[in-house]
């Protein structure tokens, strides 16, 4: 293998070779590399053919080109992609942390991962890009870089870690994340006492059994008036359903959750008035002492992570503490994996929110377990 070689060398042999060769080749349809081709760097590669896999990558045939496994990356600082299996090869493309790869090929210490590359070309020579395309492509990764999915796990200090945060009308996003040291507190804890923890629940909800959904409009009876919710069926974004989830007597209120082409949540209409009194991205959990609602919701879109809502409860008034992103975890997407015990803990069945989905695309089911207090 070339890495065994002195890199330095090499490396500068190759960019001078390179540069060479562009300043004698200006068309984008030029040299094209191979599809599907297997680089071994043990081999000689001539300059032409070095230029076309910098210029124009290594292009692959994306429907006949099979998938071996996926990983993730674990660098803590990310990986990177390189346009061939050597650590002096063009740096294409950084994944940050928790990033899915998809292995086409693998090598020794490298992994080729598919992937759509942006490039640009400047066909004249005259610092402006003529032409920018996107493409299926085959990069390189160092498997060093990268794990299996079920070795990303939480650790303690990833778990107050957030991405945004609005509180006292104030919003914030925080690129690099941050770490939430007021409002809450947070435990990473075993299986073992989030099963002991789990009869311990507390269960405001209860059924109201003349409540139903008929011919898609869901009815609810108040004092004052009939609330009337009605679905749309639809196969396009308009899409609309409601269900009705029950009653919280101590704060007065119906929960409906309430189903809108890809996003969701729960709505709270008060018993009496049938004023629509508060929504939630998740299901309203209440604390044992009917002081404080949580909600959480895994959120799968764009950087997945949690979602996360903390209430004060004042009678049968509920005010908006603070919401916020919790960047490393996402909760089990089962209610019951998730319950406020007798002893005032908030428990929660998670996953690191790099590892939510397993590698057939469906939930990850190997849960770690944390708790969490309110503090304020």
């Amino acid at each position: 293998m070339f890495i065994s070689r002195n890199i330095k060398p090499y490396a500068t042999r190759l960019l001078t070779l390179l540069a060479t060769f562009l300043l004698s080749f200006g068309s984008y349809h030029s040299v094209a590399a191979s599809q599907n081709v297997v680089i071994d760097m043990s081999q000689s590669i001539s300059a032409s053919q070095l230029a076309a896999y910098n210029r124009d990558g290594i292009k692959i045939d994306y429907d006949n080109m099979p998938l071996l496994k996926r990983v993730s990356v674990t660098a803590q600082d990310g990986a990177t992609a390189r346009q061939l299996p050597n650590g002096a090869a063009r740096k294409v493309k950084s994944y940050p942390f928790g990033e899915t790869l998809e292995v086409i090929e693998e090598q020794k210490d490298w992994y080729g991962v598919r992937d759509r590359i942006y490039r640009e070309y400047d066909e004249n020579n005259d610092g402006i890009v003529e032409t920018d395309i996107v493409k299926w492509e085959k990069v390189y990764v160092k498997k060093s870089q990268t794990d299996l999915f079920n070795t990303i796990v939480l650790k303690p200090k990833d778990l107050n870690i957030i991405s945004y945060l609005l509180a006292d009308g104030k919003e914030e996003r925080f690129e690099q994340g941050k770490a939430l040291k007021d409002y809450l507190k947070f435990e990473l804890i075993d299986k073992a006492l989030f099963e002991k923890k789990r009869p311990l629940a507390v269960n405001f909800l209860s059924k109201d059994q003349m409540i139903k959904k008929k011919k898609g409009v869901l009815s609810i009876l108040t004092a004052k008036e009939v609330v009337k919710l009605v679905d749309i069926d639809t196969d396009d974004d308009g899409r609309v359903s409601f269900e009705y989830v029950g009653q919280i007597n101590a704060l007065n209120q119906h929960l409906v959750f309430g189903q809108f082409w890809e996003i969701s949540g729960y709505t709270m209409f008060d018993k009496t008035s049938g004023r629509q009194t508060q929504d939630f991205l998740g299901f309203p959990f209440m604390s044992p002492d009917k002081k404080h609602i949580i909600a959480v919701y895994s959120n799968p879109y764009g950087d997945q992570h949690a979602d996360f809502e903390l209430y004060r409860v004042n009678n049968e008034t509920i005010e908006l503490v603070m919401s916020t992103e919790f960047q490393n975890w996402m909760p089990a997407i089962e209610p019951e994996d998730v319950f406020w015990a007798r002893d005032g803990y908030l428990y929660l069945a998670v996953t690191h929110s790099a590892a939510f989905w397993k590698e057939d695309g469906d939930y990850n089911d190997k849960f770690q377990y944390i708790r969490i207090k309110v503090d304020l």
